[in-house]
């Protein structure tokens, strides 16, 4: 009688898994690019037609969140440096989820300058009331 091997031996299934583990996870700087590249088409398509202003109004308009920008940069830029893919994955999903908040938290303060008819560079985060406010210089 023939004998196969069970899908679920405990060691081959390990090793099957540990190889893609190892695979996907492997530094590879051209893959690294590929990847942020796919990332950035992305998200770019995810939020075709919204204005990217947001971006970079929110690094003086809402401090926390432009924090947050800013740490996943950092992660994606440390991922380089310790040539770590995993690093790369995690820096990168939370700069897509980041670059939600922005074009979200950027609506909402578009939308306050609009109902009060006040310019956008007038609203600001307020850490302390969890909201935007208007200030007038």
């Amino acid at each position: 009688m023939e004998q196969h091997e069970s899908y679920w031996e405990h060691d081959s299934l390990v090793d099957k898994i540990k190889k893609i583990y190892k695979e996907s996870n492997q530094w590879d700087e051209e893959k690294a690019f590929k990847y942020i590249q796919d990332k950035l088409q992305e998200i770019e398509e995810k939020h075709k037609g919204v204005g990217t202003y947001g971006i970079t109004w929110i690094e003086y308009h809402n401090k926390p969140l432009n924090k947050k920008h800013d740490e996943a940069m950092d992660k994606v830029n440390r991922s380089f440096k310790t040539k770590d893919m995993t690093l790369l994955y995690d820096g990168m999903a939370e700069f897509e989820n980041v670059i939600d908040e922005i074009i979200e938290s950027y609506a909402e303060a578009k939308k306050l300058s609009e109902k009060y008819e006040v310019d956008i560079n007038s609203i600001y985060w307020d850490e302390a009331q969890q909201a935007y406010v208007i200030k007038y210089n």
